[in-house]
């Protein structure tokens, strides 16, 4: 038979239970009682998580605000023994008034904990007051200042990394993609500034339900920044979560994260900060029209500027690799006479249009194209005979044979080849990357931009991966079909000082796969490889997967 009326224990009792007040007898029966019983063990393990939380909230919420005592704390030993001294001295009727029942120190347990009760779901409704006051305060101060023209960075979980305007006129911001702003839409959150306080704000506002945490850590850009960081869950919607980091110096959004329903995510995260007054007053930055290359009648004539810097130039290069203008095309880019120079001859009109509508008006930018003069080709007096490659030609009937036939080697031939073709594309624009910003020059960078540079070499190595696997998933059971044996390739992690040599490394290894692809399908006449080939372009793959490891790892760093 249950010793409690209900079958479980009362709060109350759980809650002297877990203060250490209850008899040796009681506590040992609650104790049985939890051994036995989960659901009164699940209301003991939250009554603990509560008084945990108190007890945090008075660290760290009330420990600035309670003030000192203003004297020390006596003990109340001597007056205790001076009330057993008079309680002892008094006649037995005189002490019976004072002898309190036992029913009365019950009721007394059961109005504590009802006090703590109340006390704890006050303290639970912290956080959501302080993220309500911090965003209140974070509008008022937007609304103050005017907003200047910023850049900030995208990052999604799949997909490029790309920049997004904001401030200023609504005309010279830059679209976000498609797609993001799709999934804004659907999760009825403004896109218009999705790294602002007063998006956050009314999107939060409009939850019927929702869990806020609020804490103070650095800025993921710069270590040395406090921000507060206001998390905001939503068990219902589009938006699982939101989070945004105010900085505490004067609560600006410098970075934000989405968190869908479907496990996808979003960043957004300042990368350029906006030029200030010396008074420390923010200026209001205007896009400028790019200067046309006109002779002035003297040199007072030209509008002094301020010159370009490598952080424009790895904007411009970021923006370009956005639309995809550093894979194959010939577009270049120069820091030259304090400006950032974007040129190219043989471009394509429609690549062209692209990139003047993602860079006219930008300041220190120059966007100048030209068309390849017409010249007359001629083949080499000694250009050999363009008929079948007879050197190779047993393993490419090997091939054959292995395949099915010659029309599944040529479909295998083109699969390959497009996918060797797509690899070299970021091959070469990764050491292009590593080129341009090379490690001596990497180390004067700003925190955001050396953040910048490393996100836009990862995107490279990424695109190689997935290019790699492609074609090794294709290559494998061919090769190693006609005797072809994979090798494995010792590590050398941390053996480069810098990931721009490991891109250098990686590009090699890009070049020798292609060449040794080339030879084993036919597409490069006259050509051998002494040994075993299908091993060859096997341990050229392992080859080039372990330098994208190194760059990984280096990157990472």
């Amino acid at each position: 038979m249950s010793n409690w009326p209900s079958g479980h224990p009362e709060e109350g009792l759980l809650l002297r239970s877990l203060d250490g007040e209850l008899p040796a007898r009681k506590a040992r029966q609650v104790r049985k009682h939890l051994e036995a019983c989960w659901q009164c063990r699940a209301e003991m393990e939250s009554l603990e998580a509560t008084v945990a939380e108190c007890i945090r909230y008075r660290k760290q919420v009330l420990a600035g605000l309670l003030p000192e005592a203003p004297n020390a704390w006596q003990t109340l030993d001597r007056g205790f023994d001076r009330v057993d001294a008079e309680l002892a001295a008094a006649p037995l009727w005189k002490r019976l008034p004072r002898l309190a029942p036992a029913w009365q120190w019950g009721v007394a347990a059961v109005a504590a904990a009802a006090l703590l009760i109340v006390a704890i779901v006050q303290f639970g409704r912290t956080p959501s007051v302080q993220a309500a006051s911090l965003l209140e305060k974070a509008v008022a101060a937007a609304s103050a200042h005017p907003a200047p023209v910023r850049t900030i960075g995208i990052h999604m979980r799949s997909g490029l990394p790309t920049l997004h305007t904001v401030g200023g006129a609504a005309g010279n911001w830059l679209p976000l993609p498609p797609e993001i702003r799709m999934a804004f839409q659907a999760a009825h959150y403004d896109d218009a500034d999705p790294l602002s306080a007063r998006a956050f704000q009314a999107w939060r506002d409009s939850l019927p339900r929702k869990t806020d945490d609020v804490k103070t850590e650095p800025a993921a850009e710069d270590p040395h920044e406090p921000c507060y960081q206001i998390r905001t869950q939503a068990p219902e919607g589009e938006l699982a979560s939101v989070t945004l980091l105010l900085r505490v110096a004067d609560l600006a959004p410098v970075e934000s994260k989405f968190e869908f329903r479907d496990q996808n995510w979003i960043e957004f995260i300042q990368v350029m900060e906006p030029p200030f007054q010396p008074d420390g007053s923010p200026v209001a930055t205007t896009h400028e029209a790019p200067l046309r290359p006109v002779v002035p009648s003297r040199p007072a004539a030209v509008a002094p500027r301020l010159s370009a810097s490598i952080s424009d130039e790895l904007q411009v290069v970021t923006l370009l690799h956005r639309i995809g203008a550093d894979l194959g095309d010939p577009v270049e880019v120069n820091l030259t006479d304090g400006k950032v120079l974007v040129s190219g001859a043989g471009v394509s009109p429609e690549r062209q249009r692209q990139v003047h509508e993602l860079l006219d008006g930008a300041a220190n930018v120059e966007v100048r194209f030209s068309q390849p003069e017409a010249a007359l080709i001629m083949p080499p007096a000694d250009a050999p005979a363009t008929g079948g490659d007879t050197a190779n030609v047993g393993i490419q009937t090997r091939l054959e044979k292995q395949l099915g036939g010659r029309a599944a080697f040529e479909r295998f031939s083109t699969h390959v080849l497009d996918g060797n073709e797509a690899a070299m594309a970021h091959a070469y624009a990764l050491r292009s990357v590593a080129e341009r910003f090379p490690a001596a020059n990497e180390q004067s960078m700003a925190a955001p931009d050396r953040a910048q540079l490393h996100r836009l070499a990862r995107d490279h190595v990424a695109a190689l991966e997935t290019q790699v696997r492609v074609m090794e998933g294709a290559l494998d059971p061919v090769l190693a079909g006609v005797g072809g044996k994979a090798t494995t390739v010792p590590s050398a992690a941390g053996a480069d000082a810098a990931w721009q040599q490991a891109a250098e490394d990686t590009f090699r290894a890009s070049r020798r796969l292609e060449v040794l692809l080339s030879v084993l399908l036919g597409v490069t006449p006259g050509q051998n490889a002494a040994g075993d080939l299908p091993s060859q372009v096997l341990a050229a793959v392992a080859d080039l997967k372990a330098g994208l490891g190194r760059c990984q790892t280096l990157l990472a760093q």
